[in-house]
């Protein structure tokens, strides 16, 4: 299972501090939040361009109108880029919007969203996201419960990249990787650690080890 940074940034400051943190890493998971969506505010397009790293970037939008954001991301040179299921009524389309630009395309699904009423739009993703905590913060205990969402969407797509966000860490890895986990986004447990390489790799021993 694939562990993967994650940059929940307020201000540009903030931003440098956490890409600085997890240089090392092959690949980044950026939340964009527009305050509207989901109440906190973070980082948006101006800023990331001010410290776009070199890592492979994975933007994990959280906003209203998210077609709004595709082409000014991909022209940024975002590798993948993750929508909420709960945001558009048009996500099919958006998916194929997204894939056009080159750039790989995700669908995020909050804790309380079921999977069954969206086959269509994950047969059209690359990546599903699977929230394991109500969006916006960092910190918050992960929600068992979601985690059966993993072998349902595998049951809609075999080749489809399937991730959890939201409380993941030492004691809850084990598990994430246990149901099938492709990645596991890792804020607070990694990127926002004393010693974030140290945990990273701590991280993926775990797995390794739980992986059925």
């Amino acid at each position: 299972m694939e562990i993967v940074p994650g940059i929940l940034a307020k201000n540009l400051k903030e931003l440098k501090e956490q890409l600085e943190a997890v240089h090392w890493a092959k690949k980044v998971h950026i939340d964009i939040m527009d305050g509207r969506f989901v109440p906190e505010k973070t980082i948006q397009l101006k800023e990331l361009k001010k410290a776009f790293p070199e890592s492979e970037v994975q933007i994990h939008l959280m906003a209203e109108k998210p077609e709004s954001y595709i082409k000014k991301y991909a022209r940024l040179g975002c590798h993948e880029f993750i929508i909420h299921s709960e945001a558009t009524t048009l996500q099919e389309r958006t998916l194929c919007e997204i894939k056009c630009t080159g750039m790989k395309a995700g669908i995020a699904f909050n804790p309380k969203t079921a999977i069954s009423k969206h086959s269509s739009a994950l047969k059209e993703s690359d990546i599903a996201l699977v929230m394991t905590v109500n969006p916006g913060a960092y910190g918050q205990r992960m929600l068992k419960t979601p985690l059966k969402k993993i072998s349902q969407i595998r049951r809609i797509s075999k080749r489809i990249k399937i991730g959890v966000d939201g409380g993941f860490n030492k004691k809850t890895c084990g598990l994430v990787s246990q149901q099938g986990a492709d990645f596991a986004i890792a804020t607070s447990s990694v990127t926002l650690a004393d010693n974030p390489k140290k945990e990273y790799k701590e991280l993926k021993k775990i797995s390794s080890l739980s992986r059925p």
